[in-house]
């Protein structure tokens, strides 16, 4: 019999045709004898147990892995030393280093402690711009009022032409004369009343712009002042931040508590800057420069999307435009467009038509529907005014000595 260590190629041939499916190995060609038939068996079991244990192994190799990197982490931190946490009395004098420079712990936060009159102010804010809202519906709603009246004088001017018109045609008709002098009469009396409420409601509105004006220029001021105050401790905290004490006591509060390790004063007033950037939204203030001639002062006006000059005119009821400055920014009249008689400085009265500007802005201040005047064709020579239907409508100031006009708006939606 021979020993297994003499296995020749013939026997390597036997195992194949077993594993690849043959009912019975051949018998080996020298010996022509079942041991190799046996031997052949053997091996077939032997190659089984071998790649169930390749199956083995890999498992458990990737058992293996998936334990130690799940573990890596924590054998790693295990190996670096632990920071050592102070203790409670040098916590408590890092705590009174910091109250003394008006600052605070706040869990993982290190807080401003002087900020109570800034959070006050903005709280108290509420209050004021409610009331500066009522203030400007009150206004907004005399504006809309104004515009009605405006039509219904337009709409009876209109009717007592029509009328006129008509009582030219009936002349010698004493029954027709009668009923239409009868409808003048009334549209007579009707325009009275219109023009009467027109008046009123105009001299009503000029006390509400005083008081709007006031309470928006208090507004302003009270934003301005939370800013300044805001400031203030900005400089406080970043002092502090600079000293050396209140930094060894902001790296206690870091290995303790895990506070910031480096702080500057934006990050410690940073929800607080926040606040105030939000209120300081609600007022919007510019100083727009005048060109000075002759003793006017001139402001670039748009008006649509043309540019002109204009004279400001606080004396100025409406914005008056000269018929070709008009024409140049393509402002358009109507046929219906109501009569006007505009008295000047001197005393003379120029005629003019009454017209709508859609769109005027000043710098960052834009007034929309403004009433407009377009002079008679006679007085081209005149300058175009800037009168209070746009100035009105805002908070304004003319500043002779600097040749300036300082604007002021504030949204208190």
């Amino acid at each position: 019999m021979r020993d297994i260590t003499t296995i020749t190629a013939s026997d390597i041939t036997v195992s194949e045709n077993i594993n690849n499916g043959a009912a019975k190995a051949l018998p080996c060609e020298p010996c022509q004898s079942g041991f190799c038939d046996s031997l052949a068996w053997d091996r077939r079991w032997g190659q089984r147990n071998w790649r169930w244990g390749q199956r083995f192994g890999a498992l458990l190799c990737t058992g293996l892995l998936s334990l130690i990197l799940a573990f890596l982490p924590a054998l790693l931190d295990a190996d670096e030393p632990e920071t050592k946490k102070y203790g409670p009395e040098v916590v408590a004098k890092a705590e009174k280093i910091l109250e003394q420079v008006q600052l605070r712990r706040s869990g993982k936060q290190i807080q401003a402690t002087g900020t109570s009159v800034i959070t006050r102010g903005i709280s108290g804010l509420s209050r004021e711009k409610r009331e500066l809202r009522l203030l400007q519906k009150d206004w907004d709603a005399g504006g809309v009022r104004l515009n009605v009246l405006r039509q219904q004088l337009q709409q009876l001017k209109q009717q007592r032409a029509e009328l006129s018109l008509q009582l030219a045609r009936v002349a010698g008709d004493t029954t027709a004369n009668n009923r239409i002098v009868g409808l003048l009469n009334v549209n007579n009396n009707q325009m009275e009343q219109v023009v009467a409420e027109r008046e009123k409601t105009k001299a009503v509105m000029t006390a509400k712009r005083a008081v709007l004006s006031d309470a928006e220029s208090k507004y302003a001021e009270k934003i301005l002042a939370i800013r300044k105050q805001f400031t203030l401790v900005e400089a406080m905290v970043r002092d502090a931040l600079a000293d050396e004490q209140v930094a060894i006591a902001l790296q206690v509060m870091n290995v303790n508590f895990d506070t910031p390790a480096k702080l500057t004063s934006d990050q410690v007033l940073e929800s607080l800057n926040k606040r105030v950037e939000r209120v300081e939204q609600e007022v919007f203030s510019e100083t727009i420069p005048l060109q000075v001639e002759n003793r006017s002062m001139y402001v670039n006006v748009v008006v649509g999307n043309k540019t002109t000059r204009m004279v400001v005119d606080s004396g100025a009821s409406l914005i008056c435009l000269p018929a070709r400055v008009a024409a140049e920014l393509g402002v358009a009249i109507l046929p219906n467009a109501p009569e006007m008689e505009l008295v000047v400085a001197n005393g003379d009265k120029i005629a003019a038509r009454g017209v709508i500007l859609p769109r005027v802005r000043i710098g960052e201040f834009e007034v929309q529907n403004v009433d407009a005047a377009v002079l008679e064709v006679a007085a081209d020579a005149a300058e175009p005014l800037l009168g209070m239907s746009f100035l009105d409508h805002f908070k304004f100031e003319i500043n002779a000595a600097d040749r300036s006009l300082k604007m002021l708006r504030v949204n208190a939606e």
